[in-house]
């Protein structure tokens, strides 16, 4: 991801602007019948590469998407002070229910359930955006490394450092669309290529919690003191057999699959063998990084991951994934096809 940040750590919630608008004048009637053509051209050479029935889908995940939008108007209803003062401040809950959606369109869009915002874990995720924004460091699970500013109470920054220990932390996006998008892409991650941000939001959880503040942004993914899988896991292909949205993988996001029991890591010599080939375009993709984790993100076993040639990867290109040669697995061969959400965020 190219401005905002993440990191993550094993077991530890991993770790990843404003809307402007304007009017412009009206065009006069035949402009616009020109854009309008050109518009219905595009559509046209678009909708070629889609079956009637992948058409259908594709629309509507783009209503789906468009109802949820990516506005950040309202965000707060107590905005939170972070410069010679502190107070944490509270999200509106427009903004809290708005993220909540995202997380759960992704979700649902592979197979898992919802997830609901808890109150208590809300409150504890805004702690953490809270202290990272007052400090300004950058990221830190645990706040690790990161002096306390003398205008936080060593309370309020224990509450800070509790939470950035059980979140995802992303640092340069405020907008939910951008925020959730970019976790599950995954492509901004500082620590490694596996995905656990990803992993996290699709992962066995049945809530989670909603902190922002400036750039700052805490996304609660689990207990500490409750550290358990509340929902079950099936295999995990990223991006998914079928229909993805083009934003999820378009930045360099690494692609995978993960599996919700074994925890390989490749001790026995074994190496995954991944091929990527674009249908489309008729051509094999290269793969680099290819890498295997068993961290337990989101609950997961063993994850193998590899990243795709960025400028291999296209939207409306159909793609065969082929992962072979994991020990205790079964070969995968599958199809899919990115697709474009048209949905304006200001990274993806």
């Amino acid at each position: 991801m190219k401005f905002a940040k993440l990191i993550s750590v094993a077991m530890v919630a991993t770790t990843l602007g404003v809307t402007t608008t304007m009017l412009a004048p009206s065009l006069p009637a035949q402009a616009k019948l020109t854009k309008a053509q050109k518009k219905a051209k595009q559509a046209k050479a678009e909708r070629k590469h889609y079956t009637a029935s992948q058409w259908a889908q594709v629309t509507s995940y783009r209503n789906q998407a468009k109802k949820i939008g990516t506005s950040t108007k309202g965000m707060y209803a107590q905005k939170p002070i972070v410069k010679k003062k502190f107070r944490a401040g509270k999200l509106s809950s427009s903004y809290v229910n708005r993220t909540v959606n995202w997380i759960n369109f992704y979700r649902n869009m592979v197979g898992l359930s919802n997830v609901t915002a808890n109150s208590e874990w809300n409150t504890s995720a805004q702690y953490g955006a809270a202290t990272l924004a007052a400090a300004d460091k950058g990221l830190s699970h645990g706040l690790v490394g990161i002096k306390r500013p003398s205008f936080i109470s060593k309370a309020n920054w224990k509450l800070g450092a509790d939470a950035t220990l059980q979140s995802n932390l992303a640092e340069g996006v405020t907008s939910p669309y951008d925020v959730v998008t970019g976790y599950l892409s995954d492509d901004g991650n500082q620590v490694s290529l596996n995905p656990g941000h990803r992993m996290w939001l699709l992962g066995a959880i049945d809530k989670v919690g909603v902190g922002q503040a400036g750039k700052y942004n805490d996304l609660r993914v689990f207990d500490v003191d409750n550290n358990q899988a509340t929902t079950t896991l099936k295999k995990l292909m990223f991006p998914r057999a079928g229909l993805m949205p083009y934003g999820l993988v378009k930045a360099g996001a690494p692609w995978a699959v993960s599996y919700p029991d074994d925890h390989y890591v490749g001790s026995t010599g074994i190496k995954p063998v991944i091929s990527v080939y674009d249908n489309t375009a008729k051509k094999k993709v290269k793969v680099s990084h290819i890498g295997t984790g068993d961290e337990s993100y989101g609950y997961y076993g063993t994850t193998v991951y590899f990243v795709p040639k960025k400028s291999q990867v296209k939207v409306n290109h159909s793609y065969t994934v082929k992962i072979s040669n994991v020990e205790n697995q079964s070969d995968i061969s599958y199809k899919t096809r990115l697709f474009d959400l048209k949905v304006q965020g200001g990274f993806y």
